[in-house]
């Protein structure tokens, strides 16, 4: 394994079963061009954090309402016997606490099943990985994202900064089109430094009149009259001519809380949630952080106008609740119009449409389209936002990286995975996950550790 930028967590490998690895913007070339030019923060989103790839397969078997998870191909007795070799190592080199909640669950296997109230089982897969994060930093445990195996959906989970070495642990959940046995290959989740004491504060477009103006200045008439024949590359060179304030090293994480806002211009305003529980050395349950007064919170987006999209291969068609996108529409205006005055609307009539089509198409034959969240991300210079997807049946909402410093847009953008029949998406339902993380954490990396007898 090999790191990356400004280290800031430990990795111990105890088994080789996953490594950590970065990706390409690019995805090895796999994007279209017209995304490779233009769409910076897909490209970013595509690199996001380290890739927790199995170097090994796995088979993953639903059995009797629970899940089975095993070594596939001739590596399997090898990689058993060094799971059983591994575990006393640990205990007795004071990376894992004898009997403790953690060594009880590894000592069973790789894998064991879990559940959450009534709901589906769970697949909780130890890596073979124990990280630590460094004093001011958790770790952020999600799936892969823009590339993945649409079987599994993972849950997000936190490993805080408690001084310990913690198993890495991935949740999966498998769906129910899955075949009874299923292959895992390659990357099945994600690993990011993310810094506590983050605190978003909702406020009205009223508040923050420069948010609005902003908006205005950057999608302006020539933008669009550019837009109409090439890509524009306006959000690249806006990002790369302005001073990188802020972005100091990746171990600065013991700065005092960032403030970030959530702007609203409309009806239907996200969330603002909270991380409660994360996961430490006492055991594999999310527990209550008890560390000094943190928070980490994070903006949801939910959709504001139900609609249905279907993909034939060359047309995605997106047919919205038309009344509801009117009212909608109409409520933004006049948010904008209240703040600004009448003029305001007429003379920025592509910013103001923007926000009040929602819904922007991309070209024939790609199965993607923008929704466009009736509100704004603001964070401190040096910080960006992670927007992560949130999927559903039939579709993925993708990853990307906005630099919300300088750029307030969150759009959500929809991968459409389903051919011939609709996806539908009803109002209400989650597309995004917004976190604030300072840039200089997006280029971190990590410090192998050894055994002590290594």
């Amino acid at each position: 394994m090999a790191a990356a930028g400004d280290a800031c967590f430990e990795v111990l490998d105890a088994l080789g079963l996953c490594r950590l690895t970065r990706r390409a913007g690019d995805l090895d070339g796999a994007v279209p061009l017209r995304v490779a030019k233009a769409c910076v923060p897909l490209l970013e989103g595509n690199a996001f954090g380290l890739q927790i790839t199995l170097a090994r397969p796995i088979e993953v078997e639903r059995r009797l309402g629970s899940l089975r998870a095993e070594p596939a191909g001739e590596h399997r007795e090898a990689l058993l016997r060094a799971h059983r070799a591994a575990l006393p190592r640990l205990v007795s080199q004071g990376f894992l606490a004898p009997e403790g909640a953690w060594h009880r669950a590894l000592r069973g296997g790789l894998a064991w099943t879990c559940r959450r109230g009534l709901g589906p089982p769970r697949l909780r897969l130890w890596t073979g990985l124990l990280v630590r994060p460094d004093p001011g930093v958790w770790l952020r445990v999600a799936g892969a994202a823009n590339r993945r195996n649409v079987l599994i959906d993972v849950s997000e989970a936190y490993v805080a900064d408690d001084g310990a070495f913690v198993p890495l642990v991935v949740e999966l959940r498998v769906r129910d089109e899955a075949p009874r046995v299923l292959r895992l290959e390659g990357e099945i989740g994600c690993v990011a430094p993310v810094r506590p004491d983050v605190r978003i504060e909702a406020c009205a477009l009223e508040d923050a009149p420069e948010v609005g103006r902003a908006h205005a200045a950057f999608y302006d008439a020539r933008y669009f009259a550019a837009k109409q024949g090439e890509v524009t590359r306006k959000y690249r060179r806006l990002v790369g001519s302005k001073a990188r304030a802020g972005e100091g090293s990746a171990g600065a994480g013991n700065a005092g809380p960032a403030r970030a806002r959530l702007v609203v211009a409309g009806p239907g305003a996200p969330e603002i949630a909270e991380v409660t529980e994360v996961t430490t050395a006492a055991g594999p349950d999310p527990v209550p952080w008890r560390g000094r007064p943190r928070r980490l919170e994070s903006i949801v987006v939910r959709n504001a106008v139900p609609f249905r999209a279907t993909f034939d291969g060359h047309t995605l068609a997106v047919a919205p609740q038309a009344p509801r996108l009117a009212e909608g529409a109409a409520a933004v205006e006049r948010t904008f119009a209240r703040v600004f005055g009448e003029d305001f609307n007429a003379d920025n009539r592509g910013a103001l449409w923007y926000l009040t089509k929602y819904f922007t198409p991309h070209p024939p034959g790609e199965p993607h389209f923008f929704v466009k969240p009736w509100a704004f991300t603001t964070t401190p210079p040096g910080w960006s936002s992670l927007l992560d997807g949130i999927h559903g049946d039939g579709y993925d909402v993708m990853r990307g990286v906005v630099e919300t410093d300088v750029f307030f847009a969150t759009p959500a953008v929809f991968h459409v995975r389903r051919i011939g029949a609709p996806i539908e998406v009803p109002e209400g339902a989650p597309l995004l996950r917004i976190l604030p993380i300072p840039r200089a954490l997006l280029r971190a990396g990590f410090r192998e550790a050894r055994f002590l007898d290594g």
